[in-house]
C-alpha cells in the first residue's frame, strides 16, 4: 500500500508495483525527461513490493547525496547473492563493516601508489601499451582499446600483477563483464525485485548470467588469493591482497571480525568491476568527441604542443598548465554520463524530502544525469562546449555540479586514479596521433549502448601518427 504523502509516480498493480512503467534501457533519459516532467523531481515507485524513491531533479541529488540518513545500501538479494549471502565489499555494504573495509582499502592503496608519484609510473606503462597498439593498427575499434590496460593500472595495486593484452582468460572475463554489464539496469534486476524469478526464471530474469559472472570472477579471485597465500612475506607486503591477509590473520582470534576470504573476494570483485568499466568506457567517448570535434582536438593538441613539446610524455604536474585540456575533460564527463545513476542508497530511517514523507528502507535511484544536463544550470547542456568550464582569462574553472564520481561518504574509491589515468591516457594519444573517422565509415554515434552503466556503440577510428 502506499504511504501517505509518498511522491507521486507512474501507476502500480498488485504484486508487479510499477515494473510495467519503468523503462529496460536508458532510464537515465525518463527520469530527467517525461518522469521528472510529469512527477517533479521526486518519483515514487514500488519495485515489486519494495518502496523506491527515483531523485530526478539535481537539487534533490545533491540533497540526498549530503545526508546521513540516505547513506545506506539496499538490502537486495541480487546484492546478497553476489557476496555468499551477505553484504560484504566496499560498494553495496554499509554500517561498521563497510566504514572498516572502505578505510583499510582506501589506507592501503594510498600506501601502494594510490595518488603519489609511483602510481603515475604505472598509469604510464599502461599508456605506453595503448600507444604501440595504435601504432600497430592504424585502423582500429576503440570498444576494446583501453580495458585491459586501465584494469591493470588497478590490478597492480590491488594483486600486484598485471596482464597481456591478448590473454584469453581476461578476455573471457572482459566480454562476460560487458555482457552482464549491457544486459542490466540501473533501475535493478527482476530478481531483486521478485526474488522467486532465481528459482523459477533465472534465465528469463537475467539472474543466472549475472550470478554466472560473478560465479567465474570469483573462482579467479580465489585462485589468486590462494597463490598470494603460498608466496606471502608479512613482513614486506607487495599489494593490498598481502596485507588483507595480513590483517585476517591478525585477526582470525576476533569473532567480531570483518576481516574473511568471503570480505576479501568481494573487495576484489567490486574493483575488478570498477576498475573494467568507467574510465575505459570515458576514454572510449574521448575518442568519439574528439573525432566528431576535430577543431576540439587540434586545439588541444596546440596547447600540448605549447605546454609539453614533443620530447617527453604529459605528467600529472602538467595539469594545471593546460586548462583547456581539463575543460575538455570534464566536458567529456558531463556529456558522456558513463553512469547516469548512482549505485542505489536506502534510507536508514523514516525521513522527509520536498516535504514528502520516505519511509525507512526506502530505495533512492539518484539521477546523476539530471546534474549534467539542467538547462537552468548550463543553458546549453545538449551542445558539447569545454568552454563553459573557462573563465574569460582561460583559465580553468570547477563546477559544483560536475560530479561523476559522487560526493560526500560514498564517493567513488578509485576517483583518484580514474581521473589521473583519463588525464595522462587522454593527453598521450592526443599528443602522439590525430584521430579520424576512416573512410567509408559513418560518425560515430553519441547514442550510447544501455545497460548498468553506458558505453559507446562500437566505432572504428584511423590514427595518424604525429611527425
Amino acid at each position: 500500500m502506499k504511504p501517505k504523502n509518498f511522491p507521486p509516480g507512474p501507476p502500480f498493480v498488485p504484486v508487479l508495483g510499477s515494473i510495467l512503467f519503468i523503462p529496460k534501457k536508458l532510464l537515465h533519459l525518463t527520469m530527467a525527461g517525461e518522469w521528472r516532467r510529469k512527477y517533479g523531481p521526486l518519483v515514487g515507485l514500488f519495485l515489486g513490493s519494495k518502496l523506491a524513491v527515483a531523485v530526478c531533479g539535481p537539487n534533490e541529488v545533491l540533497e540526498v547525496l549530503r545526508r546521513e540518513e540516505f547513506q545506506a545500501r539496499p538490502d537486495d538479494i541480487l546484492f546478497r547473492d553476489r557476496a555468499f549471502d551477505k553484504k560484504l565489499g566496499v560498494v553495496f555494504s554499509d554500517g561498521p563493516y563497510w566504514v572498516e573495509q572502505r578505510r583499510f582499502a582506501v589506507r592501503h592503496l594510498r600506501d601502494f601508489g594510490f595518488g603519489k608519484k609511483s602510481m603515475e609510473g604505472m598509469i604510464l606503462d599502461q599508456v605506453e601499451d595503448i600507444v604501440k597498439e595504435m601504432k600497430n593498427h592504424p585502423i582500429i575499434q576503440v570498444s576494446s582499446l583501453f580495458n585491459v590496460s586501465i584494469l591493470n593500472m588497478l590490478w597492480g595495486m590491488i594483486a600486484g600483477v598485471t596482464y597481456e593484452r591478448n590473454d584469453e582468460r581476461l578476455k573471457y572475463l572482459f566480454e562476460k563483464i560487458n555482457r552482464a554489464f549491457r544486459a542490466g539496469s540501473a533501475a535493478g534486476n527482476a530478481a531483486n525485485a521478485f526474488p522467486i524469478l532465481r528459482k523459477i526464471a533465472p534465465g528469463l530474469s537475467g539472474y543466472k548470467h549475472v550470478m554466472d559472472t560473478v560465479k567465474d570472477l570469483q573462482d579467479f579471485f580465489r585462485e589468486i588469493i590462494k597463490e598470494h597465500e603460498k608466496t606471502i612475506d608479512e613482513n614486506n607486503p607487495r599489494d593490498l591482497i598481502d596485507v588483507y591477509l595480513r590483517e585476517l590473520k591478525q585477526q582470525s582470534s576476533n569473532p567480531d571480525t570483518t576481516f574473511t576470504v568471503e570480505s576479501l573476494i568481494t573487495l576484489c570483485l567490486d574493483m575488478f568491476i570498477a576498475g573494467s568499466e568507467t574510465t575505459s568506457n570515458t576514454l572510449g567517448f574521448s575518442m568519439l568527441y574528439m573525432v566528431l570535434y576535430p577543431t576540439v582536438q587540434a586545439k588541444v593538441q596546440r596547447e600540448l604542443d605549447a605546454v609539453i613539446g614533443r620530447d617527453r610524455r604529459p605528467s600529472l604536474e602538467d595539469r594545471p598548465r593546460l586548462p583547456y585540456v581539463e575543460a575538455v575533460l570534464a566536458e567529456l564527463m558531463r556529456v558522456s554520463s558513463t553512469a547516469p545513476i548512482a549505485a542505489p542508497h536506502r534510507t536508514e530511517r523514516d525521513t522527509q524530502l520536498n516535504g514528502y514523507f520516505i519511509p525507512k528502507d526506502t530505495t533512492a535511484v539518484l539521477s546523476l544525469y539530471s546534474l549534467f544536463q539542467d538547462k537552468e544550470h548550463w543553458g546549453d547542456p545538449e551542445t558539447f562546449r569545454p568552454e563553459r568550464f573557462l573563465d574569460a582569462d582561460g583559465r580553468f574553472v570547477r563546477d559544483d555540479w560536475m560530479i561523476p564520481f559522487g560526493m560526500g561518504k560514498r564517493t567513488c574509491v578509485g576517483e583518484g586514479l580514474a581521473r589521473s589515468a583519463t588525464f595522462l591516457c587522454f593527453t598521450t594519444l592526443l599528443q602522439q596521433f590525430t584521430i579520424s573517422v576512416p573512410e567509408g565509415d559513418p560518425p560515430p554515434s553519441t547514442v550510447p549502448l544501455p545497460g548498468i552503466t553506458i558505453t559507446p556503440a562500437p566505432f572504428r577510428i584511423k590514427i595518424t601518427t604525429h611527425a
